[in-house]
């Protein structure tokens, strides 16, 4: 019975988790990011389930706000280098080529042409489109909210800004020689997106 026991305790903790946390207060000029990301490894010591947690701290009033979500695929190196990251605002590896459509582990930027800095973290590696992303707004009031529009339609990142016509542009492969281009657009007035067009093209 002693034996049964000790069996099962073995089990339950056969899981071997490990934290990796990186401090970011150069990507934002109103706030600091602290993102922890524990990975899960299982008894072959293999990564099988992620748990991401964000700390967004105001610059200012160093109020906090935390955001966590989980992940079944992420890379074993997303999340460990601190310098993966990106941003549109104080220009942090702004001009960065982004391989493979991976454009950094997070991004900050204004996604729906406020003037509010927002940020988009890396949900998933994906396959060969790349990482897909949940994309966070910022409100009035300087908190930040999922919006499920861009994370469950648009999902990749934008390679193109049109800031006069309030639109995104996604490129992600679609065969060994297109690209599907997705053109998402902005309503101000309605506080909503709309899935404009799509359509394959034959990168030159």
């Amino acid at each position: 019975m002693k034996n049964v026991i000790i069996l099962l305790v073995c089990f339950v903790f056969s899981k071997v988790a490990f934290d990796q946390t990186c401090l970011h207060k150069n990507l934002s000029k109103d706030f600091n990011f602290k993102i922890t990301v524990r990975k899960i490894k299982n008894p072959n010591n293999e990564i099988d389930s992620n748990s991401v947690k964000i700390i967004v701290s105001n610059k200012i009033s160093n109020k906090k706000q935390e955001i966590n979500f989980g992940s079944s695929y992420l890379f074993e190196k997303t999340f460990i280098d601190c310098k993966t990251v990106r941003s549109y605002s104080t220009g942090i590896n702004k001009n960065n080529k982004a391989i493979d459509n991976d454009f950094g582990d997070l991004i900050i930027t204004d996604f729906n042409f406020d003037n509010r800095e927002d940020f988009a973290v890396k949900n998933d590696s994906g396959g060969n489109g790349g990482p897909t992303y949940n994309f966070y707004i910022q409100d009035k009031n300087k908190n930040f909210a999922l919006d499920e529009f861009l994370t469950s339609q648009m999902e990749f990142f934008p390679s193109k800004f049109i800031i006069k016509s309030k639109r995104l542009v996604t490129y992600v492969h679609a065969n060994a020689y297109q690209l599907s281009e997705n053109i998402f657009e902005y309503n101000e007035q309605l506080k909503k997106w709309k899935y404009k067009s799509s359509k394959l093209i034959t990168p030159k």
